[in-house]
């Protein structure tokens, strides 16, 4: 019997035991990992018109919410993905034209 903490290797392993393979859902928590992770990722994506829709648009989710339940990351990821979204949509009306 192997030590804890040690790998089992061989023939005694079974797949069987194994769990199946499950594809993960995508979550706010997903998105969230998706958003930059430092403040110099973020200045360096948006303008500093965008930081301001992003933290007005953060600070309004958490208004919609009664200003208590929820996180406050969450507001402002879910922000940044609107900002992103409109820029896009933005981005697409200017090739159009």
């Amino acid at each position: 019997m192997p030590r804890k903490g040690s790998v089992e290797t061989g023939s005694s392993a079974s797949a069987a035991g194994a769990a199946p393979a499950v594809k993960p859902k995508r979550t706010r928590k997903a998105a969230a990992a998706a958003a930059p992770q430092t403040v110099a990722d973020f200045l360096a994506e948006f303008t500093p018109s965008e930081r301001e829709e992003v933290a007005r648009l953060a600070y309004s989710y958490w208004e919609q919410r009664g200003c208590r339940h929820g996180s406050p990351d969450e507001d402002w990821y879910r922000a940044e993905e609107e900002v992103r979204r409109r820029r896009a949509a933005s981005a697409k009306t200017k090739r159009r034209r």
